[in-house]
């Protein structure tokens, strides 16, 4: 399936097979780019293949949870007729301030090990142009692995890993949201923010500083919640 936009085109699913796998781990983090890979990966999903949902949570940031769990149940009533599997949540602790990324990986290498997953599919999309970076404010953290648009999108080796829209930024993901009418029922519930309580208020509403605010505020025009 050829989805377009002004700002990038992806050939998805298709071109990878990815029919041969029965079943598809997707990180789901409560944000809207994996949300819309879940949206994306159930219109093509075929009736012998299951989505397993994956969710690591922090335990000093429990609130993605809470939006993932809603996400999971917007998708299975649009998608009565598709196979969504169990939910695998890690939650964990940091043991330093980089820790995440390694318990992500810790908690997917066991579902590998146990064939809970066949395949994973991830959301990461590119960073904004620089100089968009640097008009919005986002050249800070920014993390260089997410700079280019001619990195891979599926690789086998070691394990089958599927990363669609590792080339275009969130502006892709922003118009598809409104070419799909997205932003009345999923774009409300889904969270980007990874601010702490403090920050946050406890976690009800978003800090509007950390890097992740500030995308999906340059490529939505709003934070969580909608906020403008």
């Amino acid at each position: 399936m050829i989805y377009k936009t002004q700002y990038g085109t992806i050939d998805f699913w298709t071109p990878h097979k990815l029919e041969q796998f029965s079943k598809i781990g997707i990180n789901l983090s409560g944000g809207c780019d994996s949300s819309l890979l879940l949206f994306f990966t159930l219109r093509e999903l075929k009736p012998h293949q299951t989505i397993i949902p994956i969710t690591g949570v922090h335990n000093a940031r429990p609130a993605n949870i809470w939006h993932v769990e809603e996400i999971i149940l917007l998708m299975k009533e649009w998608f009565p007729d598709k196979n969504i599997g169990e939910h695998a949540i890690d939650y964990y602790d940091k043991d330093f301030e980089k820790d995440k990324i390694n318990k992500h990986k810790a908690h997917e290498q066991k579902l590998w090990d146990s064939e809970i997953i066949e395949v994973l599919f991830h959301g990461r999309t590119a960073n904004p142009p620089e100089e968009e970076a640097v008009a919005h404010n986002l050249s800070f953290k920014r993390e260089s692995q997410r700079d280019g648009t001619d990195k891979f999108v599926y690789h086998n080796v070691p394990k089958p890993f599927y990363v669609p829209f590792n080339n275009v930024d969130k502006r892709f993901i922003a118009e598809n949201y409104t070419k799909f009418n997205l932003m009345k029922e999923l774009f409300p519930i889904t969270a980007s923010c990874v601010g702490y309580a403090k920050a946050t208020d406890n976690f009800s509403k978003p800090c509007e500083e950390c890097w992740w605010c500030r995308e999906k505020k340059w490529a939505f025009g709003m934070y969580d919640g909608c906020i403008k």
